[in-house]
């Protein structure tokens, strides 16, 4: 059975915050995920792996 993570464990893995992750979701950027029956997000590892993908091909912003 394929390990399942929380958002915490998602946003700590990925290095980013939970606001950037969610507007990655509600932009469409990416395709959201499934949810438990309280409405709260389940990764699967499938998950990470697409979630990093496009973390790193998402440039960060720079700054002067």
């Amino acid at each position: 059975m394929e390990k399942k993570y929380r958002t915490k464990e998602v946003i700590a893995e990925l290095g980013i915050c939970r606001p950037t992750l969610y507007n990655w979701f509600t932009k469409g950027k990416i395709a959201d995920v499934a949810k438990d029956r309280n409405g709260f997000r389940i990764y699967t590892e499938t998950d990470l792996r697409r979630l990093k993908a496009y973390r790193d091909k998402v440039s960060p912003p720079t700054t002067k």
